[in-house]
């Protein structure tokens, strides 16, 4: 087995975590863009690539498909799901509601003191992998900074139908960094944090719904995809030679 790069590269897998593992790694190439919405997931190639057999990465093409992160198309085999503004829209419009339900059930809660200082912590990772130009990381960590969130509202139920979104909300993440500049991503997840430490809930609604509704409803994810796919980039190599 080989080992490479970070999480969402292909690398040394443990024994006992393949199928997670690999979940992880095709989230990670999906919102690096390295796996497109609607593009297909190579089994084989993952394979090859992992230097394991094709049982785990079946299981886990199994799991991408029971999260929604993929779906299985007859005789086409299985792709990654289409980033429709429809579909961007219904992931938005859920997230919203349940991190808005983890909020107002923060709000009755008398210490906050330590999930601000995670916040702050988790701030100042993203500062740094902007720096770094990391977008992966940037990715993975803000989706940290809404999960830091859930748990703090200690709703298992609640906690466990965000995390069911995570991984598209990753990819979701990931494809917009691309509109947009990094540092710009920081500077939304400050103003939540000062918003959450004024103590003011309907600021905070009112910021959080302008960060999940607004900002992800103007993101036009058709023509990022468009402009990420292999052909556009041959296009743009040859224009310019």
């Amino acid at each position: 087995m080989r080992e490479r790069g970070d999480n969402g590269e292909p690398g040394r897998l443990q024994a006992l975590t393949y199928v997670d593992q690999v979940v992880g790694i095709i989230i990670g190439q999906a919102a690096r863009g390295r796996i497109l919405p609607g593009g297909r997931i190579n089994e084989l190639q993952l394979s090859q690539e992992l230097g394991i057999s094709r049982a785990p990465i079946r299981e886990a093409l199994r799991v991408l498909v029971a999260q929604g992160v993929a779906e299985s198309v007859a005789y086409q085999g299985v792709r990654l799901a289409p980033m429709t503004a429809e579909r961007v829209q219904q992931i938005s419009e859920v997230r919203f509601e349940l991190e808005k339900l983890a909020l107002r059930k923060l709000s009755s809660m008398r210490e906050h003191d330590s999930l601000a200082k995670t916040l702050k912590n988790l701030i100042e990772d993203m500062r740094v992998a902007v720096r770094r130009s990391d977008v992966l990381t940037l990715v993975t960590l803000d989706a940290d900074f809404h999960e830091a969130i859930m748990r703090a509202a200690e709703n298992p139920v609640l906690l466990k139908f965000w995390q069911m979104l995570r991984p598209q909300l990753m990819i979701m993440f990931g494809l917009g960094a691309r509109s947009k500049p990094l540092r710009k991503i920081v500077e939304e997840h400050r103003q939540l944090l000062a918003e959450f430490e004024s103590g003011k809930l309907k600021g905070l609604e009112e910021t959080l719904s302008q960060h999940i509704l607004a900002d992800n409803m103007s993101i036009d994810f058709a023509s990022i995809i468009a402009g990420t796919s292999p052909s556009h980039q041959k296009k743009r190599a040859s224009s310019k030679s």
